[in-house]
């Protein structure tokens, strides 16, 4: 349902949200709801993308959001989430075929690594608490968890050929665990856990 301004005020004045949401809520109250989007279902992964782009589509999004990023900040930034859904659809129509998959295993696997070392080295060290120092460390291990909790997480090895869901469930506790310190650091942006929800506490 449309929203009319007074409730895009009332939103605004009543939810923490950014000057990005705002507008983008504001947009939704003039121009009604974005272009309806078109389910494809893959291989363990339902892929919603705008009508009119298919899965493999992934790279010419990216040059159109390029495009729009001087104009239009707003529908660029939705045109890249339709090219992160694509690119996700097509990487897990990849899934199926073993090489392919222990290729997108040992990426999860270098990214879960790396963070733990980037949080390893904030312990080593032992910046002082809410100092620039430990929240540079902290935003770095929490980046790098977000990319594997909100991106790769959304592929499913269906054929169990891999360790993807043992990992996923790895990842799930390192992140929390980087979330103590994200918040420790006083990081003034709003925090996801590991299924990309906002955690408003």
């Amino acid at each position: 349902m449309v929203q009319s301004g007074k409730q895009v005020l009332l939103t605004v004045q009543t939810t923490r949200i950014s000057r990005f949401e705002i507008e983008v809520s504001r947009r939704t109250a003039k121009w009604g709801a974005f272009p309806p989007l078109c389910p494809f279902s893959s291989a363990g992964l339902m892929c919603h993308i705008r009508c009119g782009h298919d899965m493999s589509d992934w790279k010419s999004l990216i040059d159109q959001a390029m495009m729009q990023e001087g104009s239009d900040t707003i529908g660029a930034h939705g045109t890249y989430g339709n090219a992160v859904r694509a690119a996700l659809a097509n990487a897990q129509l990849l899934l199926t075929d073993l090489e392919a998959a222990q290729i997108i295993e040992s990426i999860y696997g270098a990214l879960v690594a790396y963070s733990q070392q980037v949080m390893l080295r904030m312990k080593a060290e032992d910046p002082e608490i809410g100092g620039s120092d430990h929240a540079f460390r902290a935003g770095q291990a929490y980046g790098v968890s977000c990319v594997l909790n909100h991106l790769i997480d959304q592929l499913t090895d269906v054929s169990s050929i891999t360790s993807l869901e043992a990992l996923d469930d790895f990842s799930d506790t390192l992140h929390n665990d980087i979330l103590v310190q994200a918040r420790a650091a006083g990081l003034t942006v709003e925090l996801l856990d590991a299924k990309g929800d906002i955690l408003y506490e």
